[in-house]
């Protein structure tokens, strides 16, 4: 078992020795998938240091050569600090390379707000003609390695060093659709990625969770087939360990204002209302204040339940008033 970087980078690593031509620009930031890459092929990899913006231009000019080049750093700065280089290289220019990023969302609070990547995926979906790619299993992040050299172009991978283990079989992976779908028909569609979905769709297995889950690894997912999955659906829950305007949540209410879909959706997502972190803190304690936890997420599915008993029972009464 691998978590999902070093599944990564251990594909890209066999993809290498099979005759691809890749290079990958670090920031000064190694991973155990990464050590026999850099024994092996030391003429592959390129360290910028510390300087983000610099590993991007790079890897721009590789592609531009001809090379398959993946710029890889530490979230958030690998979004933050370079979104500009991002925005005018990849979503404008469509350079084809790939930013790939170690850690997502709250994972590493304990070394404070600095270093909490909560707007990512937000700022990214600002952008056109983007890849964004949040693996929540080892199939995934081995499908988004081989992606990265069989269809290059722009595309960002966030990897979240507590996801690892396989959960999805080569074809439920399907990066065509974007998403993939656990879980039974229970009138309640949970809509998630990454450590979330990761957590939702283990419970779902142990039957803890009576509903069904749509884990959108890869966006921009399909609209048409998205829209199938939660047609017919009575609530709409999103979850994410990202910040509430733009994330996910946004992202579904968007495609239902366009399509005229009505459907109830309540948003559990990072809100910060009593302000950022001032303090060292960790993950847990973060969901903890945010109401971001299983727990909350089991409240609003039984919430849904007693609401629709209570509309059915006012409606039995008033039939048998008649």
């Amino acid at each position: 078992m691998m978590n999902v970087r070093d599944r990564f980078f251990h594909t890209v690593y066999e993809n290498v020795k099979n005759g691809a031509d890749i290079v990958i620009v670090s920031s000064d930031l190694g991973a155990p998938g990464l050590d026999d890459f850099r024994k092996d092929y030391p003429h592959r990899f390129v360290n910028t240091g510390i300087a983000e913006q610099n590993a991007i231009a790079a890897a721009s000019g590789l592609a531009l050569a001809g090379k398959t080049a993946i710029a890889y750093g530490l979230n958030p700065f690998s979004v933050t600090r370079t979104f500009d280089h991002i925005r005018n290289l990849m979503a404008s220019l469509q350079i084809p390379f790939t930013v790939a990023a170690l850690k997502a969302g709250t994972c590493t609070a304990q070394a404070g707000f600095s270093h909490i990547a909560a707007e990512n995926i937000s700022l990214l979906r600002t952008l056109h003609n983007i890849r964004i790619i949040n693996p929540s299993d080892e199939m995934i992040a081995q499908k988004a390695a081989a992606e990265v050299y069989e269809k290059p172009q722009p595309r960002y991978i966030q990897f979240d060093p507590f996801i690892a283990g396989r959960l999805y079989t080569e074809s439920e992976a399907d990066f065509k659709k974007g998403f993939a779908v656990s879980g039974a028909d229970s009138g309640t569609v949970i809509v998630s990625y990454g450590i979330w979905a990761y957590e939702i769709k283990k419970e779902i297995e142990k039957k803890h969770l009576p509903a069904k889950l749509i884990d959108c690894f890869a966006l921009p997912a399909d609209t048409d087939a998205l829209l199938d999955e939660i047609k017919g659906c009575r609530k709409i829950i999103t979850v994410e360990d990202g910040t509430d305007s733009g994330g996910i949540g946004s992202m579904m209410l968007e495609i239902m204002n366009d399509y005229g879909i009505t459907i109830p959706l309540r948003r559990m997502s990072l809100r910060f209302r009593n302000g950022y972190p001032s303090v060292l803190t960790d993950r847990e304690q973060i969901f903890k204040e945010e109401n971001l936890t299983m727990d909350a997420l089991r409240q609003e599915i039984e919430s849904r339940r007693v609401l629709e008993n209570q509309i059915i029972d006012t409606l039995k009464k008033e039939t048998e008033a008649r």
